[in-house]
């Protein structure tokens, strides 16, 4: 490992080759109508959910797979951690809302460089559960375009929930290890 640009340790072949599907996607407009709050009550778990166009202005996103995840976590504080494995520059996108004039930026992260493991910050950060969007793309020129997504859930060694949204840049080839977003929390 370089000394002058350390990347972090990234399992990328654990997602290679893996079997994909367009997802269905839940209406973004039914998406927005819950109450503030309301992913606390619901089971954890996450879903691809269609974006409007206001949104995507707002974030420069284009493309065919125009999705973002929708994430319901317990209320208690969550942990992200993003990585990458990808040719193009790959940008992580978490908001509050898909709501174009209301979404907060929870984090915005981008690879620094092509064929960088680094996407954010090495540990990661911390955020509030309950229910928060994560979108993944690949830079081109001066806009993003959607990567294709697999969603899996997990504990980890300790006993903690995680959830893995993993993301593939390529039509034709199922490497889910472009921009990748891993959350978790206890309980």
């Amino acid at each position: 490992m370089s000394k002058r640009f350390p990347v972090p340790e990234f399992d990328r072949l654990r997602y290679k080759n893996l079997p994909w599907s367009a997802p269905a996607l839940l209406d973004g407009v039914a998406a927005r109508s819950g109450r503030p709050g309301a992913g606390a009550q619901r089971a954890p778990g996450a879903v691809a959910v269609a974006l409007d166009d206001e949104f995507c202005a707002r974030f420069k996103l284009q493309g065919p797979n125009r999705h973002a995840v929708m994430c319901v976590t317990p209320t208690s504080d969550v942990s992200l951690v993003g990585r990458s494995y990808a040719w193009p520059i790959q940008r992580a996108l978490i908001v509050t809302s898909l709501d174009a004039d209301r979404a907060t930026v929870l984090a915005d992260w981008t690879t620094p460089r092509p064929m960088n493991t680094r996407l954010g910050p090495e540990q990661g950060i911390v955020v509030p559960g309950g229910e928060f969007y994560i979108v993944c793309a690949h830079g081109y020129g001066d806009y993003w375009i959607f990567n294709r997504t697999l969603i899996e859930t997990a504990l980890d060694a300790t006993g903690r929930s995680e959830l893995h949204v993993t993301s593939a840049t390529e039509e034709d080839n199922n490497d889910f290890h472009a921009c990748n977003v891993t959350a978790t929390w206890h309980g």
